[in-house]
């Protein structure tokens, strides 16, 4: 047999290059020469970021967190007062994060004793110099629904919609879920609205989804079945920072609340933040006290259950590329309506004329296991 390789070495001629038949609907495969990292960074996006969990900034407590390139500094005051500034003090430059204290609603920077009133302003040294006439550089900050959270807009605005409070029935308290991921935030984000992906990632069958969008808000319909059980889910998607999963399986009479925070701390590394809240009707109708000490025993395997669920989408998160040219599929719909709304948050958005209306038409392979229901939803 020859070899066509080390041929070429000899005789200087170059390999023959593999050609597609036009007989096949195979596309040819593409070649690289370059080197270096192919996945680039999506700018960061506008609207409201977690910064911390409310239970994680006690009163007299101050905090750094990596945010979007950057340092914030978090504060509660002891009235319970919560503020979030740029970490450097004006006067000279030191940050407030790293040895800054709170002296009752005086946030005071490490170098110099200046303190810093709830408004920002400077009232105070720490030699009794007269206080310069200087001010915190100071985030628009709500707390809402046990998360702090923080506006983001890259034109400078205050504020354009808020973020709503939801109205959780009782069920167990809190489980916190904090992972550090490699990639983009905006994948997380768009995983409620890839119908597909439950199927093949997570093993839900029978699966169905609609969306509807009102404004900064994206929600998305989910039903299917999980292990032959009943599974409904609503996703609630607040911009691109935050996603209010509402789940429920009737025949068990089960339900599961989560709200999932999702923060690009630097180029190419996020943060998800997630609380979930289990619910069992069953349980729910027992004495108080029963109905505690259940749900204690039952939290850990319910965090146990959570993590194995999702931890596939962890390691696909890690390291995935963003496409901004996708080369779409029928079960796509949701997925680029959702990627097409988004882009109003992203400086220079994400699409370019993605239309939903212009996916290839299912084949009965496609439509046998993703059934698409489309809902009203905008251009």
């Amino acid at each position: 047999m020859t070899n066509t390789l080390f041929q070429a070495r000899v005789d200087g001629a170059p390999p023959p290059v593999a050609r597609c038949s036009e007989n096949t609907r195979a596309v040819c495969p593409q070649f690289r020469s370059t080197v270096g990292e192919t996945r680039q960074a999506l700018p960061y996006a506008d609207g409201w970021f977690l910064a911390c969990f409310a239970h994680e900034l006690k009163p007299g407590q101050v905090r750094t967190v990596a945010f979007m390139g950057q340092d914030l500094v978090l504060y509660r005051t002891h009235a319970g007062l919560v503020r979030v500034v740029e970490p450097y003090c004006p006067h000279l430059g030191a940050h407030l994060g790293h040895g800054g204290k709170v002296d009752g609603e005086h946030l005071v920077c490490p170098l110099h004793g200046l303190a810093f009133g709830p408004d920002g302003g400077c009232v105070r040294t720490g030699g009794g110099d007269s206080p310069p006439r200087a001010a915190l550089t100071a985030r628009h900050v709500r707390e809402v629904d046990g998360g702090i959270l923080v506006w983001v807009d890259h034109a400078g605005l205050p504020p354009t919609w808020e973020m709503p409070t939801q109205d959780f029935e009782a069920g167990s308290a809190a489980l916190y879920v904090h992972q550090e991921l490699k990639g983009q935030a905006h994948d997380g984000v768009e995983n409620s609205a890839d119908v597909a992906h439950f199927g093949w990632v997570h093993g839900l069958t029978d699966t169905q989804m609609s969306y509807r969008i009102d404004g900064s808000l994206f929600e998305v319909t989910l039903t299917a079945r999980w292990k032959g059980q009943r599974f409904l889910g609503t996703f609630l998607n607040y911009g691109v920072g935050c996603a209010v999963g509402l789940f429920h399986m009737p025949d068990l009479g089960v339900r599961l609340n989560s709200i999932a925070h999702f923060v690009q701390t630097e180029p190419l590394k996020w943060r998800l933040d997630v609380a979930n809240q289990l619910s069992i009707a069953r349980v729910n109708r027992w004495p108080p006290m029963l109905r505690n000490l259940t749900y204690r025993m039952l939290v850990p395997f319910a965090n146990f259950w959570l993590g194995w669920f999702v931890k596939p989408d962890y390691q696909i998160w890690n390291a995935k590329r963003f496409v901004r040219h996708p080369q779409l599929i029928a079960s796509d719909k949701t997925m680029i309506a959702h990627r097409r709304w988004a882009s109003r948050f992203y400086p220079g958005g994400l699409v370019d004329g993605l239309d939903p209306g212009a996916l290839p038409v299912p084949s009965q392979r496609d439509a046998a296991p993703v059934r698409l229901r489309e809902a009203s939803h905008a251009p």
